[in-house]
């Protein structure tokens, strides 16, 4: 197993008033001090992890042993703010992909938290859901009689969340509009949402010219289930501004320990250990592609031919304009004019589906649909992936003709161009352990725009900024395009994309998919792995689709109702 080196007993005897805060919580810094057997053991310390954890434990009748790999820094080190932990050494993985061949050979950082609280302790605070269709889109996947559709996942979202309505005058000034119905006022959780009280002016140009292009949505509330323009809240402390996150929200501060020890669970393991380490963990475990595991030299305990297959993110780009006047809308300047509890980001973007971006979605669509679900896998891909992706072909076809379905997100930073996301990808990629050396760290292939149809939709993803930008709002400022440049159009636009894509937006998911073992699938309608007892898996690994949420509430129901 990895050499996971910090131990966390979440004691039983929590505060029943208070039980999303682990006040009881206690560092394990010696060997002795860890029990032989406990409840319940959780393979990670992330935002599942703790999560888990908390809830397992709240009700004071259940030991709980979290196993981490990485330690614990003080709050004061994670900032609040959209990006500004990403690239902080001390709190991420070191991990690059192998070389991308449809991105000219390129390698990709994979952004991961390496701390106690995970990724959520260096994501960008954006606090969204997906729309309904997607969501029904993970029922679809899962075979017969799933419940994980929207009607049956939105009662987890609303419980794990606290959302705190804007105040009247920004609601007022920005225009943001909400639905009590859509959010949750739980007590017992110590994760936030709120918008921020400053949004700057130089949002409401941006806004208005996107509001006015054809077909856009502008949704009551973007956590309804409906896509289009609207505003968002952030995971943000409403007492202290800062960073809500898994941490501040399922866990007490603590001190850095090291342990490694071996622990038995009397009820159940759960593998927290997040899309890109949970398939590791299940190989170097013996359950997976019984093919790779045996040339790592791994006795195969299940074969899992899923394992580490249908590694999905989402993607961006950035698209390069300038105002001709110099004086056109340059983003909020939140040092210099705005206030502190901005939270140096701007809360407001349009999620975006295919038909409302362009005619040409049932084109594309068509000629996806028309493929061979193996042509664009790898050769040996085992056929029950191959009966999956075909699944999730017929779904994802469905998708790009839906205008529910999010095939783009602009974010709005109120300036010239800016970043652009694909929200949706057809190349599927793989986790694995490195047969050389099990233990090092996995091997990521995105396998980005191996299929055509990821080129397919950044085009036009790209033509619809290049509309936006030539907005009659923006036309007094002479919006000029500098990269890739208005001129490039067909084969040098898709070179261009091939050289600027970024095939990962810190949201890994499906390398442990919640889906039939027939259909590659890792895990049942229960996230116990198939074929094997007591172990379940509870992280972002078990989505088969995009987007990434919540799904933690979820699976503590499920644990609490096998016992």
């Amino acid at each position: 197993m990895l050499g996971y080196t910090a131990l966390v007993a979440f004691a039983a005897t929590l505060v029943a008033a208070k039980p999303a805060v682990l006040e009881a919580a206690t560092i394990l810094q010696r060997t002795e001090q860890v029990k032989d057997s406990y409840d319940y053991v959780i393979v990670g310390a992330g935002t599942a992890g703790l999560t888990v954890a908390d809830r397992l434990s709240e009700d004071g009748k259940h030991s709980v042993l979290v196993i981490e790999y990485c330690h614990v820094v003080s709050d004061e080190v994670i900032e609040a703010g959209q990006g500004r932990n990403f690239d902080d050494p001390g709190i991420r993985y070191n991990i690059t992909s192998v070389p991308q061949p449809d991105m000219n050979n390129r390698t990709q950082f994979v952004w991961l938290g390496c701390c106690v609280s995970g990724s959520s302790a260096i994501n960008g605070m954006v606090m969204v859901r997906g729309t309904r269709a997607e969501y029904d889109g993970w029922a679809e996947l899962g075979g017969p009689g799933s419940t994980w559709d929207w009607e049956g996942v939105l009662p987890y979202f609303k419980r794990g969340i606290h959302f705190t309505p804007p105040k009247q005058d920004l609601a007022e000034a920005v225009n943001i509009t909400w639905d009590p119905e859509a959010w949750g006022a739980e007590e017992n959780t110590k994760i936030y949402a709120l918008f921020p009280e400053y949004q700057d002016p130089t949002l409401i140009p941006t806004y208005q010219a996107v509001r006015k292009m054809p077909r856009m949505n502008v949704p009551l509330d973007g956590a309804g289930g409906d896509n289009g323009l609207f505003w968002y809240p952030s995971s943000t402390d409403p007492e202290r501004y800062r960073r809500s996150y898994a941490r501040t929200g399922h866990y007490d501060g603590i001190e850095r320990f090291e342990v490694i020890t071996r622990h038995k669970a009397r009820k159940e393991v759960i593998i927290a250990a997040g899309a890109v380490h949970t398939p590791q963990v299940l190989q170097l475990s013996g359950i997976g592609p019984a093919a790779l595991l045996e040339s790592a030299g791994i006795p195969v305990l299940l074969n899992v031919p899923g394992v580490g297959q249908n590694f999905q993110d989402h993607a961006f780009l950035s698209v390069g304009f300038e105002w001709g006047d110099g004086v056109g809308p340059r983003g909020p300047e939140v040092s210099a004019n705005g206030d502190p509890r901005s939270v140096a980001a701007p809360n407001v973007g349009a999620w975006v589906g295919l038909p409302t971006m362009t005619t040409e979605f049932e084109a594309i669509a068509a000629r996806y649909e028309a493929q061979d679900p193996a042509e664009f896998l790898p050769a040996d891909t085992h056929p029950s992936v191959v009966a999956g992706y075909a699944a999730f072909q017929r779904l994802h076809a469905k998708l790009l003709r839906s205008k529910n379905a999010n095939a783009m997100w602009l974010p709005l930073q109120g300036r010239a161009g800016g970043i652009v996301m694909s929200m949706h990808v057809a190349s599927h990629g793989t986790i694995d352990i490195d047969p050389a050396s099990p233990e090092s760290e996995p091997i990521v292939d995105f396998r980005a725009l191996s299929n055509p149809t990821d080129l397919d939709v950044m085009v036009e993803i790209i033509e619809f900024m290049r509309r936006y930008m030539a907005s009659p709002d923006f036309a007094p400022h002479s919006p000029r395009e500098t990269s890739p440049g208005a001129g490039v159009t067909g084969k040098a636009l898709r070179d261009w994309i091939r050289a600027q894509y970024i095939p990962t937006n810190f949201n890994p998911i499906a390398t442990a998919a919640k889906k039939p073992l027939v259909m590659g699938g890792v895990v049942g309608e229960d996230l116990i792995v198939h074929g094997a007892q007591r172990l379940s898996i509870v992280d972002g690994s078990i989505m088969p689709l995009l987007p990434g949420a919540n799904t933690q509430q979820t699976a503590v129901d499920l644990i609490k109702a096998r016992q």
